[in-house]
């Protein structure tokens, strides 16, 4: 694609072109590829040099002319000299902000896919995924606002999928390079709609920037990733960017059972559409309740009322689907057809899944790795046994390293104060002791329960099963659907689920 195309949207500061030697005001440019990775430089390709939090591309610009670069974008005019681009003929061009330029080039060079479709976003601290899934199932198997039906896209932290297509994702929110790429993918696949779910890192680092979503969803805002936010306010600030950017016509779909929620409700652009279990909402759900495996509640939306009966557990599930519901109508799907087929949709994988043993205990795989999510998953499982019959929860659990410190002794608590058995084991210690984590997990625990610490995640879940009789849920939490465990600089192959399958399995 010709340079002139790809930075029709972007704001430049200074262009250094040559032309046998002489600087030229403008020459066109064909460019083959869009980069930010040094490494996988071609010939003919444009490089956009990123500050990121651990390495700056700007440190690496000499690095991609030498490979191929034609065109290389810096924010920093001394990354590489005049001379030097002179020399190699390399089109140097300076903008202000280097993040906003790679997202405005890579929606030029994909043909700006995102234009044709209806774009839901999903952001939140919990129930990103499950929501997502919930919202792309609804769509997937209805007609868009346009009234064609077409097959929906999904773009999360577990899979990208559309049509026969399903890819794990390597991003909950990819960068521009890759995101435009799917996009394109799925608008190619005759998709009309596309969900996705947008993190707060994705959205500080303008990684959506210049996508005109139809429609933003918010779930809640609970302590999270505050190692990469400077505090919770910041954390809601970069939330809020998806809410304050919306078009006019576009809705906000949020939760005001929230206290994040209900701010958001009175600073968001685009028509608010609120949805709450405990407070007043547009779109509420009446006596959720445990049911036949599940759970079941009344869903109201001005004045119409419709009965839920899903296969999810728990109240936390209960608001997914309000978002869900909330989604739906956003993109003009009917109160009542949504209420129908809330109703057929499953969990996520690694949300809150359930492998079965024979002998007539539980284990549950579940995402859950914040304090709230925990605390909800923890009594969810709770509100799931029935009453008086004597089954215990026994909860496997860890916290990751490298990550926010000063969650472990809160989730140590919880975890300890609302199970009748904990065993704190390792999850992602990454450049951490697994040791020196636990440690500060158990810190926060103060309780006459069984408590139990084994780094060994594969023991500690073989453990907890080897404890479980009939009618004990064992709580595995923190990983989901991950399939690996990160120790040192080593990704380890290792899924939760395979644990138990294989224990369960060979106790036939």
């Amino acid at each position: 694609m010709i340079l002139s195309k790809l930075l029709e949207k972007v704001t430049v500061r200074k262009m250094f072109q040559t032309l046998y030697g002489r600087m030229v005001v403008t020459h066109e440019v064909d460019v083959r590829s869009v980069a930010v990775d040094s490494r996988v430089v071609g010939r003919g390709d444009l490089f956009v040099a990123v500050k990121g939090t651990a390495s700056d591309g700007h440190g690496f610009v000499h690095d991609a002319i030498n490979r191929g670069a034609k065109v290389v974008v810096v924010e920093d005019d001394g990354a590489v000299d005049d001379a030097y681009c002179m020399h190699t003929g390399t089109v140097k061009i300076v903008v202000p902000d280097s993040r906003s330029a790679l997202a405005a080039i890579s929606a030029e060079y994909y043909g700006r896919p995102a234009d044709g479709l209806t774009i839901v976003g999903v952001t939140g601290t919990n129930g990103k995924t499950t929501t997502a899934s919930l919202i792309h199932s609804l769509l997937s198997g209805s007609r868009g606002v346009s009234g064609a039906p077409g097959p929906a896209g999904l773009i999360g932290t577990i899979e990208t999928k559309f049509g026969d297509t399903v890819r794990p994702a390597t991003h909950t929110t990819p960068g521009p390079p890759e995101l435009h790429a799917i996009l394109s993918e799925m608008v190619r696949a005759g998709c009309s709609s596309v969900v996705m779910e947008v993190s707060s890192h994705a959205l500080d680092q303008r990684r959506v920037e210049g996508l005109r979503f139809s429609t933003a969803v918010f779930t809640n805002l609970t302590r999270e990733h505050l190692d990469y936010h400077d505090g919770m306010e910041s954390y809601f600030e970069a939330k809020k960017s998806l809410f304050t950017s919306l078009d006019p016509d576009a809705f906000a779909v949020i939760n005001v059972d929230d206290e994040w929620g209900r701010r958001l409700a009175e600073e968001s652009a685009g028509k608010v559409l609120t949805y709450a279990i405990e407070a007043d909402a547009d779109l509420t759900a009446g006596k959720p309740a445990p049911s036949d495996g599940g759970t079941s509640f009344t869903m109201t939306y001005r004045g119409k009322s419709v009965d839920v009966r899903t296969g999810l557990r728990g109240r936390f599930n209960v608001s997914n689907l309000l978002a869900t519901a909330g989604a739906g109508l956003s993109v003009g799907l009917s109160f009542g057809e949504i209420g129908v087929r809330l109703g057929t949709f499953g969990a996520a994988r690694g949300r809150f899944e359930p492998v079965k043993s024979p002998a007539g205990w539980t284990v549950i795989i579940d995402y859950a790795h914040t304090p709230d999510a925990l605390e909800k998953t923890i009594n969810a499982v709770r509100e799931s046994m029935p009453p008086g019959d004597g089954g215990r929860i026994i909860t496997v659990f860890g916290c990751g390293g490298d990550r926010d410190r000063r969650k472990r002794p809160l989730m140590g608590r919880l975890a300890a104060s609302l199970s009748d058995v904990t065993i704190v084991t390792s999850d992602n210690p990454r450049g951490e002791d697994p040791e020196a984590i636990i440690d500060e997990i158990l810190a926060g625990t103060d309780t006459p329960k069984e408590l139990y610490r084994e780094a060994d995640r594969a023991k500690a879940i073989t453990m907890a099963m080897g404890m479980a009789s009939a009618g004990d849920i064992v709580l595995v939490a923190g990983k989901g659907h991950e399939e690996f465990q990160v120790i040192g600089g080593e990704r380890i192959p290792f899924s939760d689920r395979k644990i138990a399958e294989e224990y369960i399995g060979a106790a036939g």
